[in-house]
């Protein structure tokens, strides 16, 4: 099943609430995305229906195996750009979070992986430090 950029958006939103696994209120995911409850409640069904998510009583959801997996490797690839991002090209603290996920959905997976290669090589020569997120 192919899911759209924006129900990926949500599904690392909710990674990173969750801090490792943890239920997460769908408020808290609405506050931190800066949209409407019931888009996060309409978001949910899909990532639910998907098998990323599993609705939980009073409006949490918690990630599935399958959701971590997932949110895990985009969130990596994320931390990754905004490094690259901070250290390589000196970019804002906010912006570089924000347009780290926003690349993740409009480059492509080969221009990803390069400039992850590139903020892995210059790791290797001194340490990325990676921004803590807001949640």
């Amino acid at each position: 099943m192919e899911f759209s950029n924006a129900a990926l958006r949500y599904l690392v939103a909710v990674y990173e609430l969750s801090d490792g696994g943890s239920a997460v209120r769908s408020v808290d995911i609405a506050r931190m995305m800066e949209v409407s409850p019931a888009s996060v409640v309409h978001m949910m069904g899909v990532l639910s229906q998907g098998g990323f998510v599993r609705k939980r009583r009073y409006g949490q959801v918690q990630l599935t195996g399958e959701g971590i997996r997932t949110a895990n490797r985009l969130y990596t690839k994320a931390a990754l750009l905004e490094a690259f991002f901070l250290q390589e090209l000196g970019v804002d603290d906010q912006i570089a979070r924000r347009d780290a996920v926003s690349c993740l959905f409009a480059l492509s997976e080969e221009s990803i992986e390069h400039i992850c290669c590139r903020a892995l090589q210059k790791e290797a020569r001194e340490p990325i430090i990676l921004q803590a997120s807001g949640a």
